[in-house]
């Protein structure tokens, strides 16, 4: 039986996941393998201390997230207290069509452009007196008093320090505001509007965007112009597919023919005919014996047709005698 191999046009889920890895290690440098395809440590600097990246691919990755952790922990907004990385805009959107390498490149440009600060360091205490006079010129005693007033309920020592060092890394920019613009900013929302579209971060979160829709719509518009080109390539691979097929089967005939063939011509089989013939030509002529001595044939018409009869089989018996020791011959030979 013939088993016609069709080209793969689509690729599996292990292909996927083995090119999601391999973007990995493309686009990020100090790539580690932990586990084989499963757990990877991208290793890489930020303000001057060494940080560790891991990557954990579940097992329905690329339709799963990937999770990302990073050692030691950090105070940044993409990062929860446990130190996974959740809200990075590259996972948010994560889809099979994203790229494992670039959305890990991502992540680590954001901690080296704007250095995270570890949650070490926030165990210090954060001093709350602070005087009347410096706390209408900066923001401190407006972030330590802010908290405290009617509509909030007093917070531990922890958890205000904690909070004031994260607002702090955040907002920076409230440091500069004194007391009274900052009562302002709060009960203004156009201002807070305002204040947040001239963050840092959300500009280079709107820069990430951007760049990331107009990525998108190049891959679109790649995509768009090679649709003419896949397509003649597509009618091309299933003419050649009809092609493989056609001939598969062509060959196939050819094949029981040549097989049929094979057997009929076979040395052994050949032998087997002549031994037949020579034998039916020996009975032929003992049947024109017993015609001629039972007077039912004259001389001259037995003498003709018996020589020829005799010698057709001693023609065919020594070829078929010939044939048996050649065959003899080849099979102790091995062949």
């Amino acid at each position: 039986m013939v088993y016609v191999m069709l080209p793969r046009i689509y690729r599996t889920e292990a292909d996927i996941r083995k090119q999601q890895i391999n973007t990995l290690k493309i686009f990020n440098a100090n790539v580690t393998e932990l586990t084989e395809g499963i757990e990877y440590q991208v290793d890489f600097q930020a303000g001057g201390r060494d940080f560790n990246l891991l990557v954990s691919l579940g097992n329905d990755f690329p339709n799963e997230k990937p999770l990302l952790k990073i050692i030691p922990n950090v105070v940044h907004s993409w990062v929860n207290q446990e130190g996974d990385i959740t809200s990075a805009p590259g996972l948010l959107n994560f889809t099979i069509h994203s790229d494992l390498g670039r959305v890990v490149q991502a992540v680590i440009r954001e901690f080296e452009r704007n250095p995270p600060p570890l949650v070490s360091e926030y165990g210090e205490n954060i001093t709350s007196t602070v005087t009347t006079k410096d706390s209408e010129k900066s923001s401190p005693s407006y972030l330590m008093n802010f908290p405290t007033s009617s509509n909030f309920s007093p917070p531990s020592q922890i958890t205000v320090n904690s909070t004031l060092s994260m607002q702090r890394n955040y907002f920076p920019e409230l440091n500069k505001l004194t007391l009274k613009e900052l009562k302002s900013l709060d009960g203004n929302l156009d201002k807070q509007d305002d204040f947040l579209l001239e963050l840092p971060q959300l500009k280079e979160q709107n820069r990430m965007i951007d760049d990331l829709i107009v990525q998108v719509e190049e891959l679109a518009e790649s995509n768009l112009s090679k649709q003419e080109q896949l397509e003649k390539l597509r009618k091309g691979i299933e003419f050649r597919i009809e092609q493989v097929t056609n001939q598969t089967f062509e060959t196939e005939k050819l094949h029981n023919e040549y097989k049929m063939l094979s057997e009929k011509f076979s040395p052994r089989n050949i032998q087997e005919k002549l031994r037949v013939a020579s034998r039916k030509a020996d009975e032929d002529s003992e049947k024109l014996a017993e015609l001629f001595l039972s007077g039912d044939m004259d001389v001259e018409r037995f003498l003709s047709s018996y020589i020829k009869s005799r010698s057709l089989y001693q023609t065919r018996k020594t070829k078929e005698e010939k044939l048996s020791q050649q065959i003899d011959s080849l099979e102790k030979a091995g062949f």
